[in-house]
């Protein structure tokens, strides 16, 4: 997320002061420790099982919005200063980590929520608008879709010259794609080189596409053919997504070293021009070629204007692209809560010893209700005559809809930070509502709540608050609202929607 000048600027400023005068000695003036956490969820699991035997703060002022939150100077310093230190973890603190990186952590407790439990990915279901929606040069790359979604396309999309990588990995070129591959993966950059040697390997040096001809080059001597698109392949993955391959055949007797079968694989699948591209073909049958679901040999090609090390800098660019984000709001699951407590509980016992048993008391306590919270969702749910809730906002329950089995259709993802939805997204919720006949359209907590309005005006839906508990009313706030109640209340106006 980006972050202003201004905070930069502060933290240049604040940090070399903190470290001039020095650590802190354990706890503070009062006997007690210093616990602070970035949002509502963390720092009201530290009410319920601290109580008043900890000096602690919320960085994120009671109705703000946390993903666009700037923190002040004198955050900076309750973060310098405290024992325990709670924050979520994910891409919306980014801040967070450049604060940590700059000050002396040693003699400080961090919690980070998505280390408490399993995380999932950040998705985009049917329906749902995502950040890069309205970028008509968006090219349909690494999304999820469906096999209704994947599109025809034309010999052009990869129209250009282009040259194969596998001679770069051969002479070494290549050597700072594999290290960096393996700084993350599971294998070694020399493992990589040689499971590429063989994924690469072709004595096809260079290819030209022009209009419905493919040109293949051997060694400078060319082999020209005219071909015809034949539809696509797909196959289906284990992780659940599609591999989608475009087939063209030669129209009729191809010349020596023209393959009679084709078929072009990118990552796409929909119209687009190709950045990379890599290739299969066969002189026997698209069959042949479509019965290798894990193929190992895939040669590669890159646009033959392209340096050796701008092909470095797309490939090690296209592995960047690829990395999963995941979703921050693992609270929302009262399972998930549980283990965030019990972390949160040793953390407290480790570092405040002479408090140890009241913590533990709280927590057992507390635990038993956070059980009995996640008995009533699930015998509701168990008894409900349907399993989809819509939501006209954003969608931070992912965890939630996984733990007890819910289907789910929204306007954005959880950590989207738009608010005006395109028309084709709401009447994608329209239609929704209305096919399945659902009564409640629900909107979060601090929302502007206008795509929940517009659906209800068209639908005739009730519209109800679903909350997420990220924040909470500064009304809230004071007149002492908990994760408990506000969760509690959701159960009732779940129920509204499900049966």
């Amino acid at each position: 997320m980006k972050r202003i000048i201004i905070f930069v600027c502060a933290l240049a400023v604040i940090t070399p002061a903190l470290q001039a005068k020095g650590q802190r000695d354990g706890k503070s003036g009062n006997g007690k420790i210093n616990v602070v956490a970035t949002i509502f969820p963390p720092y009201d699991f530290v009410r319920e099982v601290a109580g008043d035997r900890v000096n602690l703060a919320m960085l994120l002022p009671p109705g703000a919005e946390s993903h666009s939150f700037e923190p002040t100077p004198q955050d900076i310093i309750k973060i310098q200063n405290c024992d325990i230190f709670i924050y979520v973890g994910g891409e919306s603190d980014a801040w967070v980590e450049r604060i940590l990186e700059s000050i002396d952590t040693s003699r400080m407790e961090i919690i980070t929520l998505m280390d408490c439990v399993d995380v999932v990915e950040e998705v985009v279901v049917e329906g749902m608008q995502d950040e890069e929606e309205h970028d008509h040069g968006h090219s349909h790359e690494d999304e999820d879709f469906s096999r209704e979604d994947i599109k025809d396309r034309a010999l052009t999309d990869w129209a250009g010259d282009w040259k194969s990588v596998y001679p770069y990995l051969l002479d070494g070129t290549l050597d700072p794609v594999l290290d960096h591959k393996a700084e993350d993966g599971e294998k070694t950059a020399r493992e990589y080189y040689e499971q590429y040697k063989t994924a690469y390997e072709t004595d096809v040096d260079r290819i030209s596409i022009s209009g419905d001809s493919i040109t293949f080059y051997r060694k400078g001597v060319p082999a020209r053919a005219s071909y015809v698109y034949r539809g696509t392949g797909v196959t289906d993955v284990d992780d659940g997504s599609l591999w989608v391959r475009y087939k063209f055949e030669a129209r009729g007797t191809p010349p020596e070293g023209a393959p009679r079968y084709v078929m072009f694989s990118d990552h796409l699948h929909a119209p687009a021009r190709s950045e990379h591209f890599h290739i299969y073909a066969s002189n026997k049958s698209f069959d042949e070629l479509m019965e290798d679901t894990d193929p190992v040999n895939y040669p590669t090609y890159y646009p033959a204007a392209l340096t050796k090390d701008e092909i470095v800098e797309e490939m090690i660019g296209h592995d960047h692209e690829e990395e999963v984000e995941y979703d921050e709001h693992v609270w929302t699951s009262p399972r998930n809560a549980k283990l965030i407590v019990r972390k949160i509980a040793d953390v407290l016992k480790e570092r405040d010893p002479s408090n140890a048993a009241l913590y533990e008391k709280n927590t057992v306590s507390y635990l038993a209700k956070l059980t009995e919270l996640d008995a009533s969702f699930q015998s509701m749910i168990n008894g409900a005559k349907r399993k989809v809730f819509v939501f006209g906002d954003r969608f931070p329950f992912r965890y939630f809809a996984d733990l007890y089995g819910l289907d789910y259709f929204a306007a954005f993802p959880g950590c989207s930070t738009e608010t005006d939805a395109s028309a084709a997204t709401v009447a994608f919720l329209i239609n929704k509502v209305r096919a399945e006949s659902i009564p409640v359209v629900f909107h979060i907590e601090l929302s502007n709540e206008k795509i929940a309005d517009i659906i209800c005006e068209e639908t005739g839906a009730k519209k109800l608050i679903l909350h997420a508990a990220h924040n909470i009313s500064k009304r809230d706030f004071d007149r002492g609202a908990n994760y408990y109640d506000l969760m509690s209340q959701n159960v009732l106006n779940l129920k509204e929607a499900l049966y």
